[in-house]
């Protein structure tokens, strides 16, 4: 049996989803349209592929304010544990299939004229227009977490130059060092978090047998400390976790990022690599364009289509309710599709 990949399978989900969404609107998009697609996430630039591909008359535009997005920057093996999937498309891929590439950013979004106002000073029209937001880290209160405390303490959920950093903090690990995974009471990703506990758990295994890994688990059920032990026994790591869970302490109240120290409700930590995850809510462009509720995500219809803007089409994890599980991200997948029909 041939074993996909989370890289793989994910871009694939994202290639699937996008073509669904795309067919539950086609039949309201002509030629002289000019879609816009904001976001070059796999989501967005497979949305663009399948748009062309579905109408090759049809004038599509895919404005990301990354332009690293669609590099193809030279591989850091060390980092690319803690790195999100990236496109497959290329901006040669994207230009040779008559799509436009625009390289800024959304500061505005006027529905009534059709318009986005964008970083740049320009302007750019649009008749449809579809999103593809992701998720940005939300706001927390907590004791001495500032932006300093956030750096020191990398989440690399999603943003490289963060994995490039949690990857040469490990690596400067002691041989009996301590690490800290810290995940949020509202996880967005649980399959993600999972699987970050099972990375850091392989790297201390194979590399600082005597180091110690301790999560702190503030989501309020056990099941995902219950599919990490289950993971690991099935692995046969042998690494050293303690797995805290909300209902033993984890909820987190206080840190000193300089000393390394995290006050818990079960107590004091002292740890020399902190993986600090917070919790998250639907991208900026997603607020912006007022199509996030009092959730932090946007709600959206089964074709995903917003509730609260019937001519915008949301795509990807910014999506309320949207299953974050591999399980449920094939659910949402034949839901789609089915819409479709």
């Amino acid at each position: 049996m041939t074993r996909l990949t989370r890289r793989q399978f994910t871009l694939g989900l994202f290639a699937t989803s996008a073509v669904a969404a795309v067919g539950g609107v086609g039949l309201a998009l002509s030629p002289a349209d000019r879609t816009v697609i904001i976001g070059a996430g796999p989501a967005g630039a497979q949305a663009a592929l399948a748009l062309r591909a579905a109408h090759p008359t049809l004038r599509v535009a895919l404005l990301e304010r990354d332009p690293t997005r669609l590099a193809r920057e030279a591989s850091d093996a060390a980092a690319a544990a803690f790195t999100a999937p990236r496109t497959e498309a290329t901006l040669a891929q994207l230009k040779a299939q008559g799509i436009e590439v625009m390289l800024d950013d959304v500061v505005d979004v006027d529905w009534t004229a059709g318009r986005l106002s964008l970083f740049s000073g320009r302007d750019a029209a649009f008749d449809r227009l579809y999103l593809a937001p992701g998720t940005s880290a939300r706001p927390e209160a907590i004791e001495g977490l500032d932006a300093e405390a956030r750096y020191t303490m990398p989440a690399a959920w999603g943003n490289p130059r963060e994995a490039r950093r949690l990857a040469a903090q490990l690596a400067a690990l002691p041989e009996a060092g301590h690490v800290v995974l810290r995940l949020p009471a509202d996880l967005s990703h649980p399959q993600v978090a999972l699987n970050r506990a099972l990375v850091l758990s392989r790297h201390l295994a194979a590399t600082r047998p005597a180091a110690r890994l301790t999560v702190l688990d503030a989501t309020p059920t056990p099941a995902l400390a219950q599919s990490f032990a289950m993971a690991k026994r099935l692995q046969g790591l042998d690494a050293q976790v303690a797995w805290v869970t909300a209902a033993q302490g984890a909820t987190v109240r206080a840190v000193d990022a300089h000393a390394g120290r995290i006050e818990t409700d079960a107590g004091r930590l002292t740890a020399d690599v902190i993986n600090f995850v917070p919790p998250h809510v639907a991208g900026t462009i997603a607020r912006t364009a007022g199509l996030v509720d009092a959730s932090g995500w946007c709600p959206c219809d089964a074709r995903s289509r917003s509730m609260l803007r019937s001519e915008a089409i949301v795509l990807g994890d910014a999506r309320k309710g949207a299953a974050r599980t591999l399980d449920g991200a094939r659910l949402s997948v034949t839901a789609a599709t089915d819409a479709k029909a």
